[in-house]
């Protein structure tokens, strides 16, 4: 009896339709019934579209589901892309903190070199996710390979650059030592 429970369940969770989005970042969702969302790695397997989750469960992508793409537009009507590499320019250089302690430079090549407490350490970084409004930079600084979606090593930095395009915050750091360390551009 408990073993046809289990069944009963199981077969009435698959049975639930999810709705699958494509983030203009190139991200997959799913939206859940409840109004949350799960990013998800899709992958096509058996000649059939399925979706990794984090827990390293799968579902399977029904045939009839529509995968939107959504895109934000400036007011004439053109995607934001320029906007995003031009913030993304702005990263690119030599970033130094007022006493020096620290020193960010971001070069053109995925190359990040990082001197703290007067040691250097070279490393690479890969931009992930830019948010013009917010002016904010999301890279993978360390990651050691990468399969679709999925990132094996590294850690995420948020990156704030301020308007003028000369001051940086890394807002990951700030949540580490509860200090906003800011940089400016040399």
């Amino acid at each position: 009896m408990r073993r046809k429970f289990f069944i009963l369940v199981f077969l009435s969770l698959l049975s639930m339709a999810s709705q699958f989005v494509i983030l203009k970042n190139g991200k997959a969702v799913v939206l859940k019934d409840d109004g949350t969302y799960e990013e998800v790695i899709l992958v096509e397997r058996e000649g059939k579209t399925v979706a990794l989750k984090k827990d390293g469960t799968w579902e399977s992508v029904p045939e009839k589901n529509i995968f939107v793409e959504t895109t934000s537009l400036k007011k004439n009507g053109v995607p934001d892309r320029d906007d995003r590499s031009d913030l993304v320019k702005e990263l690119i250089g030599k970033w130094v903190s007022p006493d020096a302690s620290l020193v960010y430079i971001f070069e053109k090549d995925g190359k990040l070199s990082i001197r703290q407490n007067g040691k250097w350490r070279d490393t690479t970084y890969k931009v992930d996710d830019v948010d013009i409004n917010m002016r904010n930079i999301v890279v993978n600084v360390g990651e050691k390979g990468r399969v679709g979606f999925l990132s094996f090593g590294g850690e995420n930095w948020v990156l704030h650059i301020d308007e003028d395009g000369k001051t940086l915050h890394n807002d990951s750091l700030k949540l580490k030592t509860f200090k906003d360390i800011t940089l400016f551009k040399r």
